[in-house]
């Protein structure tokens, strides 16, 4: 298993890499994300891999930091997720934003992911919401996309409050959600909403 690579960038493609490392040169497919992110051509790069190995081919996916690699391998734990499809999503979402709407269950926006649809949007959500919100520490702030100013701060503290309490993010946001708002003045009156919707 090829863990990483540091060598010479010596060509860059529209999805792949080409890595001289020891004379040996190594095609490595990447997100187009990537490519904005790239030293020059001839300067040193240094790569997370996941090495993928199948009956008639074996290939390596690339990525400039750790956490897009793990990001990588927990995409591709999803039946009917490939690493196609992986790196579409790597491709399309930053990695903060991307795992913020697999926590917080914002199937639409994971759906405007090229080539992904509703189906595959929610078997995300199902299978690594939680994951997602514990490896990637997803942050109350971060679950709060869509809210008017004046609420994302009474929110956000009432997110972490029962996130405190030992619910998760996502049981937090969606019971949040289900309060009046108008009516909760403050994060005391939202809890206790909010608990009440929880016994």
């Amino acid at each position: 298993m090829i863990a990483h690579l540091q060598g010479i960038l010596e060509l860059v493609d529209k999805n792949y890499l080409v890595v001289e490392v020891a004379g040996l040169g190594y095609h490595v497919k990447v997100a187009t994300s990537t490519l904005a992110r790239l030293p020059r051509v001839g300067e040193t790069i240094k790569l997370f891999t996941h090495q993928l190995v199948r009956e008639d081919d074996i290939s390596l996916y690339g990525f400039l930091t750790k956490e897009e690699k793990n990001f990588f391998g927990l995409l591709l734990k999803v039946s009917g997720v490939g690493p196609k499809a992986a790196l579409a999503f790597l491709s399309a979402l930053p990695i903060e934003k991307l795992a913020a709407a697999i926590a917080s269950g914002d199937v639409d926006l994971i759906s405007t992911v090229p080539g992904i649809g509703k189906k595959t949007a929610q078997k995300l959500v199902i299978e690594l919401k939680e994951k997602v919100a514990k490896a990637f520490a997803v942050k109350p702030s971060d679950l709060i996309l869509g809210l008017a100013e004046e609420e994302k701060s009474l929110v956000s503290d009432a997110i972490s409050a029962l996130i405190s309490l030992g619910y998760s993010p996502h049981e937090a946001r969606e019971v949040i959600l289900k309060v009046d708002l108008e009516n909760a003045a403050s994060v005391e009156l939202i809890i206790k909403q909010a608990l009440k919707e929880l016994v």
